[in-house]
């Protein structure tokens, strides 16, 4: 009998031991929740220094900590390498149906993808989030998410929706109570209505958050000058935006402030000042603010055909990427692992790998099938539209003869135009919105809003398909801003021309320049 009641004592004895491990974690994670708003770098500290929560914790523990040390990390400006140990946190909380932890989940895993430059994924999950947080009634997070969206909707140069996230944003804001939000709020919706060419709307909202810098913290205060500032660079105010964002810097020392006084001391061309603000800037430890500053740098002595100097900070970047991307792979790696050893336990790792493979098989397929029957489609579109066109060239050929010929053909004149009008109202129906948007670009109008932006994006994917399959497999990663950009330099715009279509600044246009460049598949 001693025998089972000794290996009976020992499973009871390491039961208790795992039991107290298990509540300590718990306590220490409360904690660090605890003190995320407040003190977020000691929430960092002490998620660090109980990192082996990630091999002795349960499911639950590992998905909090997660979670955790992903917030953290946000908070105080730390760059999330890989978004798989977030990821994997998603993924729990969507089946353990855990809503709050969810739709705090959710949101750091969008601002991960969106550090990492994956905007429209980013915008996936963020309206996800912002789904979630309205049913909830979160208040909070609403908030989070609208100001996240008003951003992404920014970055993909849809500035209608920009406008009504911003507004939404606001909204939330002033039920927050809460005078730095409100500020950003305000200051995002001046941004947008910026960047609808509505310079007068912007001005009169940005100088609203003025009265309200007295409310708020240095921190909070220099944010919002710096925002302000940055608008009228935006406006090409460089007078107003370097006093802004001095400043700003009179009130806290900001490394982006530094970046972007840099870059307009440099467009002074008054170098020396310049060089002095980059420098400070990059003291940052925010690899985000040192690679755009750096960029700066090296655009600009491109521009004064320093280029030694230039590829030194090419270098310079490029040093840094890999690093980030070397700590990304191993992040990856360490997680890859960890679910190999969890997976292998429960014995899933073979199904999830049937499973990858068979979603990957079935997205090859589909991307084939759908290429060969656009392919088709197009084709078909096409053969349709010469046709017409050769009707209606017949067809007026003929009006002109009978103009010409002696007796009236006043009824057959008139049931040849009747004919042309008709093939031509099936040709707008054929093609949709975009057709009426390509003549209206082409008469010198603007355009109006980003649907009639898709709808000529998708006219002359069918209008231009040879051109338009050349940039498909010419670049990579092309939003729809870039794609128009593209279709307007097809069409013989000039740069002015290009900037008044699109109701864009001229440092707008550089920037869009700048970016398709970058995503040369052969550079």
């Amino acid at each position: 009998m001693q025998k089972p009641l000794y290996f009976l004592s020992i499973v009871l004895f390491l039961l208790i031991i795992t039991g107290c491990r298990q509540h300590s974690y718990d306590r220490m994670l409360v904690e660090a929740d605890s003190l995320m708003e407040r003190q977020p770098d000691s929430a960092l500290h002490l998620l660090e220094d109980n990192a082996d929560v990630m091999r002795q914790g349960d499911e639950a523990t590992r998905a909090y900590y997660t979670l955790l040390l992903t917030q953290a990390r946000y908070k105080c400006y730390q760059p999330v390498s890989a978004d798989s140990l977030i990821a994997s946190a998603v993924r729990y909380y969507e089946q353990s149906s855990n809503n709050s932890l969810l739709c705090r989940a959710y949101y750091y895993r969008a601002m991960t993808r969106y550090e990492q430059g994956d905007h429209e994924e980013a915008l996936r999950i963020l309206k996800k989030g912002e789904q979630l947080a309205v049913h909830r009634h979160d208040l909070l997070y609403m908030t989070k998410y609208h100001e996240s969206l008003c951003m992404v909707n920014y970055q993909a140069n849809y500035h209608d929706m920009m406008l009504e996230y911003a507004k939404k944003f606001l909204k939330d804001a002033i039920q927050l109570k809460d005078t730095a939000y409100i500020a950003r709020g305000i200051e995002h919706t001046a941004n947008a209505y910026s960047r609808l060419g509505d310079s007068e709307k912007g001005k009169e909202s940005i100088l609203k958050t003025l009265p309200l810098l007295s409310r708020m913290s240095r921190q909070d205060q220099a944010y919002i000058l710096t925002n302000i500032g940055c608008f009228y660079h935006q406006q090409d105010s460089l007078i107003l935006a370097k006093h802004y964002l001095q400043l700003s810097l009179a009130t806290s020392k900001r490394a982006n402030t530094y970046a972007v006084l840099g870059d307009i001391f440099a467009e002074e061309n008054n170098m020396t000042e310049a060089e002095k603000c980059w420098n400070e800037a990059l003291k940052s430890d925010n690899p985000t603010i040192i690679i755009n500053t750096l960029e700066s740098m090296s655009n600009q002595y491109k521009e004064r055909k320093e280029y030694a100097r230039a590829f030194d900070i090419q270098n310079q970047i490029y040093q840094i990427k890999d690093s980030l991307t070397q700590a990304s792979e191993q992040a990856t790696l360490a997680e890859i692992q960890h679910n190999y050893d969890h997976q292998v336990v429960e014995n899933k790792y073979y199904k999830t790998l049937t499973w990858l493979f068979g979603s990957v098989l079935l997205l090859v397929i589909v991307s084939v099938g759908y290429y060969y029957y656009h392919k088709k489609t197009v084709r078909r579109y096409t053969n349709q539209l010469t046709a017409k066109e050769e009707s209606i060239r017949r067809a007026q050929q003929k009006i002109a003869l009978l103009e010409n010929m002696d007796g009236e053909h006043h009824e057959e004149i008139m049931a040849l135009n009747a004919q042309i009008q008709m093939m031509r109202q099936q040709t707008y129906e054929q093609l949709g919105r975009g057709k009426e948007v390509y003549d209206a670009i082409a008469e010198g109008q603007k355009l109006q809003s980003v649907h009639d932006e898709h709808s000529l994006i998708e006219y002359y994917s069918v209008l231009r398909y040879e051109t338009y399959d050349i940039w498909m497999n010419e670049y990579q990663d092309l939003t729809s801003r870039l794609l128009t950009y593209l279709i307007l330099k097809d069409m013989g715009k000039s740069d002015a021309e290009i900037q008044e279509t699109l109701s864009i600044t001229n440092s707008s246009l550089r920037s869009l320049k700048t970016r398709l460049k970058a995503r040369l598949r052969n550079q």
